[in-house]
């Protein structure tokens, strides 16, 4: 089942591809490839089913969904550690939480990527039979 956060996010994603795609003579998109970061709890599978029935009927219906995760990586403020933040696993769960300080000496971090949710890159099958 998909989540309402999924296919608000995916919306926003289609109507921002879309409105760029207006700039070019693009008949077809063959690739949307997307950043989302650890962090914002957006699953890969509802993503691409969001993006499959939100896409049909548009220049994107049939484009390829490719998805680059971004890995939590903190700053502590403390003792200036910089890398990936710990996470708690337990294996009858699908999900993993993040610990939010620093795994060297527990001191407050700031979170220096995991958040994204942006394009990456758009690829187009342009329509070279137009005149401008």
């Amino acid at each position: 089942m998909t989540c309402v956060h999924e296919v608000s996010v995916m919306s926003d994603i289609i109507n921002a591809v879309m409105d760029e795609m207006k700039e070019y003579y693009a008949h077809k998109v063959e690739e949307v490839a997307i950043v989302i970061g650890d962090l914002t709890n957006l699953g890969d599978d509802q993503m691409t089913f969001a993006f499959d029935v939100m896409t049909r009927d548009t220049i994107l219906s049939g484009a390829k969904l490719v998805i680059e995760r971004e890995e939590i990586r903190l700053l502590c403020k403390e003792c200036g550690y910089h890398g990936k933040a710990k996470v708690l696993k337990n294996e009858g769960y699908d999900h993993s939480i993040p610990i939010l300080s620093c795994p060297e000496c527990s001191g407050p971090v700031n979170v220096t990527e995991g958040m994204a949710c942006r394009v990456r890159s758009v690829r187009i099958r342009e329509d070279s039979d137009v005149q401008v």
